[in-house]
């Protein structure tokens, strides 16, 4: 199986050399909370600031295969319940 191409005909959005180099931008923060978490989690505050951490590493992680998320222009001012109806 190739690892380069992205499955299901989905077109990349970036180059393999850019996509490397953002990896490699998130490594020492991954490296970081890995070594904070093997010195020992002493308290819920604690367990709380490293799960941010960790979910900001995600989010980077996802940004870098899927592009920067943003809000939609225009969002709908009414959905309805089903979600089948929405109006502008």
């Amino acid at each position: 199986m190739r690892h380069d191409v992205p499955r299901s005909g989905a077109v990349a959005a970036q180059s393999n050399s850019n996509l490397a180099d953002q990896l490699e931008r998130i490594t020492p923060r991954f490296d970081e909370l890995t070594q904070r978490v093997r010195l020992g989690v002493v308290s819920s505050d604690d367990y709380n600031v490293l799960e941010e951490q960790a979910q900001g590493i995600a989010r980077d992680l996802l940004a870098a295969f899927r592009g920067s998320v943003t809000r939609a222009a225009r969002p709908p001012l009414y959905v309805s319940a089903d979600g089948t109806k929405a109006g502008w």
